[in-house]
């Protein structure tokens, strides 16, 4: 196989870390490889890189504060931990800072390569669908003044339920007042949710429309648990209280109702 994707490999354990760069520059990748958290950031300041894979647990820096550093120079950057050494605590803390996915060692050559493929799709998935809504924005902007709808034709630019506000214009959300730092596809899944409080939506239907392609039933439940978990931590709300993303055993999840 080959592809123009540009990978950095990060573990203090020489053995793994020289490991991960064999598989992967098998597989046709341009593979960087970092020691550590720091040195890492080197390379992620000074080389465009489409896909991080690091081990959590590290002396300096550990794999989820690099995960935060390095979402704050490359906000699209996919992200893949790996570790030897798995709690809930640090798998919902990788999850929540935007990892796509949690590996535990050892780990086989193959799942290395499967993770890593899905999850470049899943960024160009992404990439894609935030192109496509940048141009259609921008088209929406120019012919503007040459089309001026009715109030009955005009769709509607906010929505607001229950002290949570969107701006489908400019993707901005507030709860409360205070600004959510949502990506764009946690800001669609909740002005999703938002427009049809306590309707259940499932998982297929919820990838499609909130990242723009579809998927596999079972793909399509893992993909969106993780950025479900995002949602919930950044909104703030326990289980059973309005605004809770609730699931819906095997099926999917739905928006607990403001009114509730």
């Amino acid at each position: 196989m080959t592809t123009e994707s540009r990978l950095l490999v990060v573990d203090d354990e020489a053995v793994i870390r020289n490991f991960l760069v064999r598989v992967l520059k098998r597989e046709g990748y341009s593979v960087i490889a970092a020691c550590n958290g720091t040195e890492a950031l080197t390379v992620l300041r000074q080389t465009k890189i489409d896909l991080m894979l690091s081990d959590i647990r590290m002396d300096q820096m550990d794999g989820v504060e690099l995960l935060k550093e390095a979402r704050t120079l490359y906000p699209d950057l996919a992200i893949l931990l790996l570790t030897g050494h798995a709690t809930v605590d640090s798998a919902v803390a990788a999850l929540r800072h935007g990892a796509l996915n949690y590996l535990l060692k050892p780990v086989k050559n193959e799942e290395i390569v499967e993770a890593v493929s899905t999850a470049l799709e899943t960024r160009r998935h992404q990439q894609r669908r935030d192109q496509l809504e940048k141009l259609a924005t921008q088209f929406s902007s120019v012919i503007a003044d040459d089309a001026a709808p009715t109030t009955a034709d005009t769709e509607p630019t906010r929505i607001n339920c229950g002290g949570v506000t969107l701006d489908l214009t400019s993707y901005t959300a507030h709860k409360d007042a205070q600004r959510l730092n949502l990506t764009p596809t946690e800001f669609r899944l909740l002005a999703k949710f938002a427009q049809a409080p306590g309707m259940v939506f499932d998982y297929v239907e919820l990838v499609r429309d909130a990242c723009g392609y579809t998927c596999a039933r079972h793909e399509a439940q893992e993909i969106i648990n993780a950025h479900i978990r995002n949602l919930r931590s950044k909104l703030s709300v326990e289980p059973s209280d309005p605004l809770y993303i609730e699931s819906v055993r095997s099926v999917g999840y739905r928006l607990i109702r403001p009114d509730a």
